[in-house]
């Protein structure tokens, strides 16, 4: 039985943070439990297709994931240009400009029903909880192949989506099975360096740039929350002067990690749970406290 998965982007890693803001995926482990999930041992994986709106302006990390995807057997990426709005704020009246996806769904439609026509598939597994995508189900089961959908949880499915799918996933199952182990403190990963708490930055950012403000609205959200989980700052600090929500803002506070502007760290939340927090250094490489004190580093 072949088995082809269709990735919905931005809700796929919106919902991975909801999930585990601390989990890093092995793509190609994730490919191989997907497909055992819905056909067994004899699974036969065709093909992965992910589909993610990218600014003219992203940061150098995100094209770097999406090549870093394509280069893995079977996986596709699909890029389509996110466009400028504006929006007046219905609290204080000004004017907003903001970038949207743009026909990233509609792409993601037409290829999941032009495969199924094509008998590219037996079984497609859509990567989204999203009732947008009812009609093409309907239309691929109406081809005689069969559809099942894979979400982080059940809370994030739509109803509608799951009574027209043959069967769901939850991805949160599998975690152990695809997870990315991450370096301890001092260990470096693979193929690249990490930050160690006793690193020095190498200077302050220069000004203007996409890392001094990103350094700035951490220091900003530092001075107004207890604390700043990773997950709320990539997902939900709202502020002008960063990348999109999502993977473009995701690579840019791995840019300020990677340059030793900012830390990570563990702190339990309002409600008991561990979650990964950033903190900000001083211009010696020095920790800020929540409260706005420095610690030394250790």
């Amino acid at each position: 039985m072949k088995v082809a998965i269709f990735f919905d982007g931005q809700n796929f890693y919106r919902s991975l943070l909801r999930y585990d803001e601390s989990l890093r995926v092995d793509y190609d482990r994730l490919a191989v439990w997907i497909t055992q999930a819905v056909a067994g041992p004899g699974g036969v994986f065709c093909g992965a297709y992910y589909y993610v709106g990218i600014s003219s302006d992203a940061p150098p990390l995100v094209e770097g994931f999406l090549k870093g995807l394509e280069l893995r057997p079977g996986y596709f990426v699909k890029r389509e240009p996110r466009v400028r709005r504006t929006g007046r704020c219905p609290s204080c009246g000004a004017e907003n400009e903001y970038t949207t996806e743009k026909r990233v769904d509609t792409r993601l439609v037409a290829d999941l029903i032009h495969y199924a026509a094509s008998g590219a598939f037996d079984v497609a597994v859509l990567v989204s909880g999203d009732d947008d995508f009812v009609p093409a189900v309907e239309a691929v089961n109406a081809l005689g192949r069969q559809v099942w959908v894979a979400t982080w949880s059940a809370e994030e499915l739509s109803k509608d989506l799951r009574v027209r799918c043959f069967g769901h996933i939850r991805l949160s199952d599998g975690a152990a099975a695809f997870r990315v182990e991450r370096p301890r403190s001092g260990e470096r990963a693979p193929g690249r360096a990490a930050p160690s708490r006793l690193a020095h930055p190498a200077g302050p950012p220069a000004p203007g740039s996409a890392l001094e403000r990103g350094f700035q609205e951490l220091q900003r959200a530092e001075a107004r929350l207890p604390h700043v989980s990773r997950g709320y700052f990539v997902m939900r600090w709202k502020s002008q002067q960063l990348p999109p929500v999502g993977p473009e803002r995701e690579a840019l506070v791995q840019q300020l990690l990677e340059a030793g502007l900012i830390e990570e760290f563990e702190v339990r939340d309002a409600e008991g749970r561990v979650v990964t927090a950033l903190r900000s250094r001083g211009p010696n490489g020095n920790l800020r406290e929540p409260s706005g004190n420095i610690a030394l580093p250790g």
